[in-house]
């Protein structure tokens, strides 16, 4: 019995410094504290006008003109003949005839229905964004403003960055735009800028293999789930193996239309997989995958009948059982979560957030899944959900003071880096804030992020490697009017703050107090060199030697046998060329 309490102290105290508590179905959750609510959510909505959508090319200097190399999309049951004269209209304008090209487009609007035409043109030379501040402060992707979504991804092996951003419109357009960065984001370029006379609800974007894919809904009617690519290289845009520059993932059936999107891929782990979300608005979510090929595409079901907003999925890496997670708001303002086991959705917890809440963020590594999400209680602020067996016990908790508003949050737990997450904080001026931990235990202080005052919609964080996070934001009126900016926690002073942490998410064990024969160690190697890894006993007397050899850069899982160490507290010592971390490790018997 002593025994059995020493353990459950240690995982008590573990929770009490984390500031988590038990999740019971069906209780209530009260943080206490909480101040009224204060919003000031104005949330933007594609401004559509029903104008021709080739004056997007008429308005084009002649330099735009010359740089550009244009691709027509046309309504999906577009006939042959109009078809053709597309083809026709793209060879003339990319042969450098702008206005032979121009004067063609009202024939093609007797072919077509020319309001569910598209736009896309490839900058021949990539455009660099203007604002170039210094090194160190936040920097602008893009030229344009009046952005409302920036979904953000980035490639493992080049480190390359995308920063794809949809537009509010200009007055005549709604448009998306693919930006692109090779210096850890230091500058970005636009290689592609895509452009029609209808709204588009939503727009995500994921890496993977050779290619940035990204998803949206398409038509005046949102009920086509469209899909198009980028190279990971170079950031232009590349047909599909079937010819096509793009593919059409499904389609809805009238009158249901696609809500929000959500793309999600394998790339940390198996790299051969990318996979399509999407809320239709009966409340269904569809999900299917493929391989990066991405012309032949399998679905399975959700089951998911009630969904309303707020969709985000993710990959579990290094978990065979429970690999896809998925997050969502219903109908009746409750947070869904739901994951993959044997190749079925199912749901793992249901929980009420109460309204208005927009946002939920879903991040998973092995046995450890967390989701962030605006919660209401008597103020507005920014809960989170975790477990650390994989769904089967739920713990809740906050980051900040929950006396002040807080919204729109955003995690990642990706590759080894832990759990950085970013929100945005009422103080005046608006923050937006970042907070780190490793896969559990106590956050780290929440510090201001950004130079600028941060939008309310929902920013976009990814691991960069190396302790760093990259974080996408919308500026909410100054020094742009809800233009996109990139900033790295090593901007901002936290690398040092948490520097001794620094490897601490690199080492984990499961389970851990361990009552079985055996424990699982993970560990992470960023750097090719020696690794060394040694138990001690609560004396400091080394119990045995697990590892003493030069590994690559990779992650690692061994299994250490227990059956000769009694009951007690051990230590495990990872030594590598990235640092040195030792995790506690209890035997019970």
């Amino acid at each position: 019995m002593k025994k059995y309490v020493i353990g459950m102290l240690v995982l008590v105290i573990g929770f009490a410094l984390a500031e988590e508590f038990p999740y019971i179905p069906g209780t209530t959750c009260n943080i206490p504290g909480t101040a009224p609510i204060e919003l000031d959510q104005t949330e933007l909505k594609p401004f559509v006008s029903r104008g021709p959508v080739w004056k997007g090319l008429e308005q084009m200097s002649q330099e735009e003109r010359e740089n550009s190399e244009i691709q027509l999309v046309l309504e999906k049951d577009a006939t042959d003949e109009a078809l053709h004269m597309a083809y026709r209209i793209e060879n003339v304008w990319n042969s450098g005839e702008f206005e032979n090209a121009l004067a063609l487009f009202p024939e093609l609007a007797e072919l077509t229905d020319i309001n569910e035409m598209a736009i896309g043109n490839a900058w021949r030379t990539p455009i660099p964004t203007q604002e170039q501040p210094d090194w160190g402060a936040d920097v602008r992707i893009g030229n344009r403003d009046s952005v409302y979504i920036c979904a953000f991804d980035r490639h493992n092996s080049n480190g390359n960055l995308f920063a794809i951003i949809l537009l509010n419109g200009d007055g005549n357009t709604c448009r998306w735009d693919v930006n692109f960065s090779t210096d850890g984001g230091q500058t970005w370029s636009e290689t592609y800028d895509w452009w029609a006379n209808y709204g588009l609800n939503s727009l995500d974007a994921v890496v993977v293999a050779n290619h940035c894919y990204v998803g949206f809904g398409r038509g005046s009617n949102q009920d086509q789930g469209f899909l198009m690519r980028f190279r990971v290289t170079d950031g232009t845009q590349e047909d599909f193996p079937n010819a096509s520059p793009y593919i059409i993932v499904f389609t809805t059936t009238s009158p249901d239309s696609i809500a929000e999107v959500s793309l999600w891929s394998n790339h940390d782990q198996f790299d051969n997989r990318i996979y399509y979300s999407a809320i239709i608005n009966d409340g269904q979510v569809r999900a299917l995958w493929d391989d990066p090929d991405a012309t032949s595409w399998t679905e399975y079901a959700t089951n998911i009948t009630n969904a309303e907003r707020g969709l985000d999925a993710g990959w579990n890496q290094d978990n065979a059982d429970r690999y896809h997670w998925l997050s969502y708001l219903s109908y009746n303002d409750s947070l869904h979560i739901h994951s993959v086991e044997a190749g079925t959705w199912s749901q793992r917890l249901q929980y009420a957030v109460g309204t208005p809440t927009d946002y939920t963020s879903v991040g998973a590594y092995r046995d450890t899944i967390i989701v962030f999400f605006d919660y209401r209680g008597a103020g507005v602020y920014i809960r989170y959900l975790v477990t650390y067996d994989a769904g089967g016990t739920w713990y809740y908790g906050t980051v900040d003071d929950t006396t002040t508003t807080q919204e729109s949050p955003d995690v990642t737990a990706r590759r080894g880096g832990g759990q950085g997450v970013v929100y945005r904080f009422y103080t005046s001026p608006r923050e937006l804030r970042y907070a780190w931990r490793n896969y559990s235990g106590g956050w780290s202080t929440p510090v201001r992020t950004t130079e600028y005052a941060p939008y309310y919609n929902k920013p976009s964080i990814e691991y960069l490697d190396g302790g760093v996070h990259g974080v996408v934001y919308l500026s909410w009126t100054s020094p742009q009017y809800h233009a996109v900016y990139f900033t790295r926690s090593d901007w901002t002073g936290i690398v040092e703050n948490k520097s001794k942490d620094l490897t601490s998410h690199l080492v984990s064990l499961a389970p851990n107090p361990s009552r079985g024969s055996s424990t699982r160690l993970f560990f992470v190697v960023t750097n090719q060199g020696n690794v060394n890894i040694s138990v001690y006993d609560a004396a400091g007397r080394i119990v045995k030697t697990l590892v003493n050899e030069s590994k690559p850069a990779g992650d690692y899982s061994i299994t250490m046998n227990n059956d000769n160490l009694a009951s007690g507290i051990y230590f495990v010592r990872v030594e590598t060329p990235d640092g040195v971390n030792t995790k506690p490790m209890t035997i019970i018997r």
